[in-house]
């Protein structure tokens, strides 16, 4: 099941400026997106080795959620169900 990043912020929270300019800059927009907090029960400690034991796994510490990945996912592109923000988010 896909994860959807909109469905994960708390809507109460969204704070909304149709024109804000701090220091000269323009900073309109959506404010405090970040995403809900939760506890996982059933967390898998081994995942990161297992993914290390992939091919290109061993840089998986190098991911910073850029959403580079998510922009050029071939497998998205065959399967539309396939999110890989889902991986991230585990």
């Amino acid at each position: 099941m896909p994860i959807h990043e909109k469905s994960l912020i708390r809507p109460e929270n969204l704070k909304t400026h149709d024109e804000l300019v701090i220091d000269g800059v323009d900073v309109s927009g959506h404010w405090s997106t970040f995403i809900e907090s939760r506890v996982v029960a059933d967390y898998n400690e081994a995942i990161e080795e297992e993914i290390g034991a992939l091919p290109g796994g061993e840089f998986l510490h190098r991911c910073w959620q850029c959403g580079s990945c998510t922009n050029s996912c071939t497998v998205h592109e065959i399967n539309p169900d396939f999110n890989p923000r889902y991986w991230i988010y585990l």
